[in-house]
C-alpha cells in the first residue's frame, strides 16, 4: 500500500474517532473501522469527506433526508445502520 494511501486511512479513521457526539464517535468509527480497507483511493476520498461532515448531515444522511454523491459508501452506511 502506497504511503498517500496509508495516510488517508489514518487521517479518516482519527477524524471518525474524534466528531462531535460520543455515540456519533463511536458509530462512525465502527464503520470505518468495518470498510475501510477494502476501499479504492477514490473511495477513501469520499469517505473523508463523509466523515468530515457534521453529526447533523450524518444523521440526515442515513434519514434519507439528503443524499451522499458517493452511492457505493452510501450503500455501506446504510447497510451498516
Amino acid at each position: 500500500m502506497n504511503s498517500n494511501k496509508q495516510n488517508l486511512i489514518n487521517k479518516i479513521i482519527y477524524r471518525s474517532q474524534y466528531r462531535g457526539t460520543k455515540e456519533m464517535d463511536i458509530f462512525v468509527s465502527s464503520f470505518v473501522k468495518s470498510i475501510i480497507y477494502s476501499l479504492s483511493i477514490d473511495d477513501l476520498r469520499d469517505l473523508d469527506i463523509l466523515v468530515n461532515m457534521n453529526d447533523e448531515d450524518i444523521t440526515k444522511i442515513l434519514n434519507n433526508e439528503i443524499t451522499f454523491e458517493n452511492k457505493k459508501i452510501l450503500k455501506l452506511l446504510v447497510d451498516f445502520k
